[in-house]
C-alpha cells in the first residue's frame, strides 16, 4: 500500500464519500463521486475523442511518449499480399531471394495489415490505485485511459477484450467486436472499480472469472494473461506498477514480444514530490506516524526514489520494444493520448517513407 494511503483510506469503505474526498485532498471538479468513482456515462462520452487516435502500425511513437525514444507499433498480424520488383525504400529484410534468383531481378514481398486485430486492455485496480490528491484517483485515470483506448480500437474495427484485477480477484472478457464489445468491457470495468467503494461485490454476471480465486496471486493473473492475449494483439496495460513483481515482469516481457504493448504509468503528483514543508500524519493502513517534510534530505530521497522507478519503467519499455505513456491524475487523458498517438498526417508520411 502507498505511503500516503491514509490520505485516501480504501479500507474504510463505509466512510462518507465527501469526507473521504476532503481527507484525500482531491481537487473537486464536478461532483465528489466523479473523482472517486468510475462514471460509466463519462467513459462512453470519451468516444467523441477516439477518432483522433490511431492504433495502426504506421503510427510512430515520438517524444510525446515518455522516454524520448522512437518505437513504432510492430505491425503484428500482417498478411502476405504479393511479390513485386524491389523499389528504393523497401525493407531489404522482405526480399524474396527465390524469385530474385529465378528472374535475375530483385523482388520483395509485400504485406498488408489485417483489417482486424484484437485490442486487449488490462487495468490494475489494486489498493494503491485508489489514491489521488489532484482531480481524481489513479484508478479513475486508468479507467479513462482504458475507455479511450477501447473506443480507438473499435473505430479501427478491432475486437475489444480485457482484464480488470485487484489484489484478490479479477474479471476477464474475451475480445468481442463492435461498439457493443466496448460497452460490455466498460460496464465490467466500472462495476468492478466501484464495488469496493460502495461496499458491494462486483457483479460477475456475463463475465468470466475463475473457480480458483481463493488462490488468486500475481503469478496466476499474469500466467492467465499470457493465455488470453493472442499473438498479434494491441495491448494496453494501465497501472502504477507499484506491486509489479519480477515474475509479473517476465510474463509482460512475453506479452511484449508477441504483441504491440503500450504501458500507461499512472501516478499522483505527491508520489513524485513531497507536499510543502510541514508535519504530516502518514500510514500504510496499519501503522501511523508523523514526518517532517521540511527535511531537505528526506525530500531529495523521496524524489530520487520516484525518479528511479520512472527510469526502470522506461528502460523496461525500451528493452522490450514497448511504448510508454505517463499519466498524472490531473492530466487530461484525451489530450495526452492524442499527443502520443494522434492522427498526424505529417508523421504518417514520415512513417510511410521509412517502410
Amino acid at each position: 500500500m502507498s505511503l500516503w494511503q491514509t490520505l485516501f483510506n480504501t479500507q474504510d469503505h463505509s466512510a462518507n464519500t465527501k469526507d473521504t474526498m476532503r481527507a484525500s485532498g482531491t481537487a473537486q471538479e464536478g461532483s465528489d463521486k466523479q473523482a472517486t468513482h468510475v462514471d460509466l456515462q463519462g467513459l462512453i462520452q470519451l468516444r467523441f475523442h477516439s477518432s483522433r487516435i490511431s492504433l495502426g502500425s504506421q503510427r510512430k511513437a515520438f517524444s510525446a511518449l515518455a522516454g524520448q525514444y522512437m518505437s513504432p507499433f510492430k505491425g503484428r498480424g500482417l498478411n502476405f499480399d504479393e511479390v513485386r520488383p524491389y523499389q528504393p525504400g523497401d525493407d531489404i529484410r522482405n526480399i524474396d531471394w527465390n524469385v530474385t534468383a529465378r528472374t535475375d531481378r530483385v523482388h520483395t514481398k509485400v504485406f498488408k495489415e489485417e483489417r482486424e486485430r484484437p485490442v486487449f486492455i488490462v487495468v490494475d485496480l489494486s489498493r494503491s490505485m485508489y489514491f489521488g490528491t489532484r482531480h481524481c484517483l489513479k484508478s479513475v485515470t486508468a479507467a479513462k485511459a482504458a475507455a479511450l483506448f477501447a473506443w480507438a480500437g473499435a473505430d479501427n474495427h478491432n475486437r475489444i477484450g480485457g482484464v480488470v484485477f485487484n489484489d484478490s480477484d479479477h474479471r476477464e472478457m474475451r475480445p468481442r467486436g463492435g461498439h457493443q464489445g466496448v460497452l460490455r468491457y466498460l460496464k465490467m470495468l466500472s462495476d468492478f472499480h466501484n464495488a469496493p467503494l460502495e461496499n458491494t461485490l462486483p457483479n460477475a454476471e456475463g463475465f468470466t472469472t475463475d473457480n480458483h480465486n481463493s488462490h488468486f496471486s500475481s503469478e496466476f493473473l499474469f500466467a492467465r494473461l499470457q493465455k488470453l492475449i493472442h499473438p498479434g494483439s494491441i495491448v494496453l496495460f494501465a497501472s502504477d506498477f507499484m506491486n509489479t513483481t519480477e515474475t509479473a515482469l517476465k510474463h509482460i516481457r512475453h506479452i511484449a514480444r508477441h504483441n504491440d504493448l503500450l504501458m500507461a504509468h499512472i501516478y499522483d503528483p505527491i508520489e513524485a514530490e513531497l507536499p510543502p514543508a510541514g508535519r504530516y500524519a502518514i500510514s500504510d493502513g496499519e501503522h501511523f506516524q508523523q514526518i517532517d517534510t521540511s527535511d531537505p534530505s528526506l525530500r531529495q530521497a523521496f524524489h530520487q526514489s520516484f525518479t528511479r522507478k520512472e527510469q526502470e519503467i522506461e528502460q523496461f519499455c525500451i528493452h522490450n520494444q514497448s511504448n510508454l505513456i505517463k499519466l498524472a491524475t490531473y492530466d487530461k487523458v484525451p489530450e495526452r493520448f492524442i499527443a502520443a498517438l494522434g492522427r498526424d498526417n505529417t508523421t504518417r508520411r514520415i512513417a510511410r517513407s521509412r517502410h
